[in-house]
């Protein structure tokens, strides 16, 4: 026998209503098993302590009260789903659509087929022509731009300033670019 058949017959077992082999079977299994002897006590203990409380009497009052209850609780609840009931037959009156489920679905199906025939139209009609554009021809090569404005050069310092790309590129440059610009 393993665990979960235990646990499975553990109720008719402490209520001793299975056969005799079942009975050994789970005797034997909780000499074996730790888990099972130990949820097997804990349960016996807290059956026993059910068991021992003392009966609780009500007073002699206590049944006639409580029919009382029941009626005022049953008399509300049946207000209440009157009351519900009223609000939802105004609000269908108030409310009454002219479309029925039949007509959503017939618009529905409708406005399918339009959508399906108006794409194949607009794709069936569509030509795979090529736009082509007159040739450019170049006259003149362009100059060649500065080595302190170039486009790469601006774009790859993030100091927001173009200025600041030429000021770099003179720090690397040789010493006799810089007096040869500087008129020395």
């Amino acid at each position: 026998m393993n665990c979960r058949e235990f646990r499975r017959k553990h109720d008719a077992y402490v209520d001793d209503t299975l056969s005799g082999v079942d009975i050994e079977g789970m005797a034997r299994h909780l000499r074996l098993c730790p888990q099972c002897a130990a949820l097997d006590t804990r349960i016996r203990r807290s059956l026993l302590l059910a068991r021992n409380l003392p009966t609780i009497e009500p007073s002699p009052a206590f049944g006639e009260r409580l029919q009382m209850r029941l009626a005022q609780e049953r008399a509300f609840m049946a207000a209440r789903q009157h009351d519900t009931d009223a609000m939802l037959g105004m609000m269908a009156r108030r409310h009454r659509s002219p479309f029925t489920t039949g007509t959503f679905v017939a618009l529905a199906a409708g406005i399918a087929v339009a959508a399906g025939v108006t794409m194949t139209v607009v794709l069936t009609g569509a030509d795979d022509r090529v736009i082509r554009l007159a040739p450019v021809v170049a006259t003149m090569p362009e100059p060649e731009p500065s080595p302190f404005a170039t486009p790469a050069m601006v774009a790859s310092m993030p100091a927001g300033m173009p200025i600041w790309p030429a000021v770099f590129v003179a720090q690397r440059a040789p010493l006799r670019l810089v007096s040869d610009v500087a008129g020395r």
